[in-house]
C-alpha cells in the first residue's frame, strides 16, 4: 500500500520551503520560453560566458550557470535536466542532456520552461520569494492551507487520474480475477530473490488498482464535459484517455500476476453504484477539478515515470513505463486543455476559481512504499522512493502556479 506522509512530514515540507534560501537546496524558477534563445552556444555543461541572465514570465531575472538544470514542458510531457550542449537556430531548440537525451523542438511548441538551480546565498530570500509566481509566499500558503483545509480527500493515488467518491479516492480491491491481463509468458521471475518478487507484486498490484480506478474517472470526466457543452474533440480525448487507462491497468495486473505467481485482477467497485455520474456542475468546478487531479497530480505522475524510465534496467518494466509515462503526460496535457476551454467559456469567474484552487493543492502525495534494503533493485525495475515523488511534486506545483498566474493575467 502507499506510504502516506504524516503531519510531521507536512510541517517539514513547510520549513524546507520557508528556509530554502538559507540552505544549499535547489530552487526552481519559471523562465520565458523565448529566453531559451539566449542559451545558444551552451557547451560541455556550461553556458557561453559562464552564466546567462534570463527573465521569468513576470520579467524577474534569474541566472543559468553550469550547475543549473533546465526543464521544458512540451505537448508530450516534461523533458530536460542537466544539459551538455544547447543550440537555438531558426526558431528551434536543440539540446543534449548529460544522460544522452536529445531534444529537437520548435520554440513555439514549448508550453513553459523553468530552471532548477542550487540556491545561491547572494540571491537571498527576496529572490526566492519571487520565483514560481509569488515563490515561497504562495507555496508556503498552499502548504499551510492544505494542513488546515484538506479538501482533496485522502492523499491522492500515485498512478492515473484519481477516482473520487464523496471526495475520497477509491480503488477496487485486488482479487484472483482473470480478464485484465495481457500475455506475460515472456516475463521470467524465478531468478529474482523472493523478497524482491514479493515487493514487485505488491507495488504493481497497487499501481494496477490505481490505473483501473482511472478508467471510470475519465468516463465521469467525459460526462461532465458533455453536461457543460464541451466540444467533440475534448469529449473524444477524455474517452481515449479512459482506453489508455484500461491498457495501463492490464499491463500492471499482468506484471503483478507474474511476480506474484498467481492471477491478480480487480474486484468490484461498489462505491460507483451510488456515485454521481457528473462530478462538476459548473465551469468553475470543472476547471478546478482538472487543475488538481489532472494538471498537478497526473503531471507529477508523468514526471516520476519519466525519471523511473531513465533509471530502470529491466526490459519488461521499461516497456510498460514507456507506455504509461507517455500517456500520463498526454493526460496532464488534456487537463490543461480542459482548463483553457473553461477559461475561454467562463472568463474571470473561472480564472478566480483556479487561483482559489491553488490553495487546495496537497502538501504531500502518497508514494510507493519502497523498502530501503530493496531500493536499488526496485529502482532497476522502475520503482523510485518518496524523495523523488516529493521533488516531482515541488517542481510540478511551481509550474502549475506559474501557468495559473499567466491565465489569471489574461
Amino acid at each position: 500500500m502507499a506510504n502516506h506522509v504524516g503531519a510531521m512530514g507536512q510541517r517539514r515540507w513547510f520549513w524546507v520551503l520557508a528556509l530554502v534560501a538559507a540552505s544549499g537546496c535547489y530552487v526552481t524558477a519559471p523562465i520565458k520560453p523565448s529566453q531559451l534563445a539566449l542559451l545558444d552556444g551552451y557547451h560541455d555543461g556550461e553556458p557561453r560566458g559562464g552564466t546567462v541572465s534570463v527573465l521569468s514570465p513576470d520579467n524577474k531575472p534569474t541566472e543559468i550557470a553550469g550547475d543549473s538544470q533546465i526543464f521544458l514542458d512540451l505537448p508530450d510531457g516534461t523533458h530536460g535536466g542537466t544539459f551538455r550542449t544547447i543550440q537555438v537556430r531558426d526558431g528551434r531548440f536543440y539540446g543534449v542532456t548529460e544522460n544522452g537525451q536529445a531534444l529537437q523542438v520548435p520554440l513555439g511548441s514549448i508550453q513553459a520552461a523553468r530552471v532548477k538551480e542550487p540556491n545561491r546565498p547572494l540571491q537571498g530570500l527576496g529572490y526566492v520569494l519571487l520565483v514560481a509566481v509569488g515563490g515561497l509566499v504562495l507555496l508556503s500558503g498552499i502548504v499551510l492551507y492544505g494542513l488546515t483545509h484538506p479538501d482533496c480527500g485522502s492523499n491522492p493515488c500515485v498512478g492515473g487520474r484519481a477516482l473520487r467518491v464523496a471526495r475520497e479516492a477509491v480503488t477496487a480491491r485486488a482479487t484472483d480475477a482473470e480478464g485484465w491481463r495481457v500475455d506475460d509468458s515472456l516475463l521470467e521471475t524465478a531468478s529474482l530473490p523472493s523478497d524482491l518478487r514479493g515487493a514487485l507484486a505488491r507495488l504493481w498490484t497497487q499501481s494496477a488498482r490505481d490505473e483501473h480506478a482511472s478508467v471510470p474517472a475519465f468516463s465521469r470526466l467525459s460526462l461532465s464535459l458533455v453536461a457543460l457543452g464541451a466540444p467533440a474533440w475534448l469529449v473524444g480525448a477524455a474517452h481515449r484517455a479512459a482506453l489508455d487507462e484500461i491498457a495501463h491497468a492490464r499491463l500492471a495486473f499482468s506484471l503483478a500476476s507474474a511476480y506474484a505467481g498467481t492471477p491478480v485482477g480487480p474486484g468490484p467497485l461498489p462505491e460507483l453504484q451510488t456515485a454521481t455520474a457528473v462530478t462538476a456542475t459548473s465551469l468553475v468546478e470543472l476547471s478546478a477539478e482538472s487543475l488538481i487531479d489532472g494538471c498537478l497530480l497526473e503531471g507529477v505522475a508523468a514526471e516520476v515515470l519519466r525519471r523511473a524510465l531513465i533509471r530502470a534496467r529491466d526490459p519488461r518494466a521499461r516497456a510498460a513505463l514507456a507506455v504509461i509515462a507517455r500517456d500520463e503526460a498526454s493526460h496532464a496535457a488534456l487537463a490543461w486543455d480542459v482548463v483553457h476551454w473553461c477559461c475561454q467559456r467562463g472568463g474571470d469567474p473561472v480564472r478566480r476559481g483556479l487561483t482559489a484552487a491553488l490553495k487546495k493543492v496537497p502538501s504531500s502525495i502518497a508514494s510507493p512504499s519502497v523498502p530501503d534494503a530493496l531500493a536499488g533493485a526496485l529502482a532497476d525495475h522502475g520503482w523510485l522512493g518518496a524523495d523523488v515523488w516529493g521533488d516531482a511534486l515541488a517542481d510540478t506545483v511551481a509550474v502549475v502556479a506559474a501557468r495559473v498566474a499567466a491565465l489569471a493575467a489574461g
